[in-house]
């Protein structure tokens, strides 16, 4: 579950996030909405640590992301589909998230077949199109077979094909019980996607 509790974001006179409030409970797929600009990556940047809000909380099953011993196990995310280095294949950038979090090497190779890249893993990931590099970074998210899966406009870059693939993903993880955390800026895909939407507004 995550907590967000009067989650304030303030660059200068800029405010990001204003106060913000809500719960993304398991068992369902949570959508947060709302236009580019609007502060969907910044309060999840601050759910993840990444960000120190300006004032306000936010909790990862009651604590901060920070406190828990295995992050990648209780939580995984997707907020760049760019991070991957791109001299490294999708299997070894796996595999380092791998190493660093004690997650076995067939961990990383069932999560390529789980996004369709098992065939062009030991490809580097700096020739992959925009679509492929999103369903590696889906792939880092699930490395940790986390309880929270949490992704930032996952739909980017995916054909038609892997939005239907994206959308069934993300039910079966909310069936089998997981907290599921979506953003995006199109109002008709998270009326696909999700059972329960929050709005932010610019």
């Amino acid at each position: 579950m995550i907590n967000v509790t009067n989650l304030t974001k303030a660059y200068g006179d800029t405010l990001a996030v204003d106060s913000l409030t809500f719960t993304v409970r398991p068992g369902i797929i949570t959508g947060f909405l709302g236009p580019n600009g609007a502060g969907k990556s910044t309060t999840m940047r601050m759910i993840l640590g990444l960000d120190a809000p300006t004032s306000g909380t936010a909790t990862i099953a009651g604590k901060p992301l920070a406190e828990h011993d295995m992050p990648l196990r209780r939580i995984g995310a997707l907020l760049n589909a760019g991070a991957a280095h791109p001299k490294r294949s999708a299997y070894d950038h796996l595999r380092a998230l791998a190493v660093t979090n004690s997650i076995s090497t067939a961990r990383v190779e069932h999560v390529l077949e789980m996004v369709g890249l098992a065939e062009v893993g030991k490809r580097r990931s700096g020739g992959f199109s925009l679509g492929m590099g999103q369903r590696l970074g889906i792939a880092a998210a699930l490395l940790g077979d986390p309880e929270i899966v949490m992704l930032d406009e996952p739909v980017n870059g995916l054909d038609p094909e892997g939005i239907l693939w994206i959308r069934q993903l993300l039910q079966e993880l909310a069936a089998e019980g997981r907290t599921v955390f979506v953003s995006s800026h199109l109002m008709s895909e998270m009326e696909l996607i999700t059972d329960h939407s929050r709005q932010r507004h610019m």
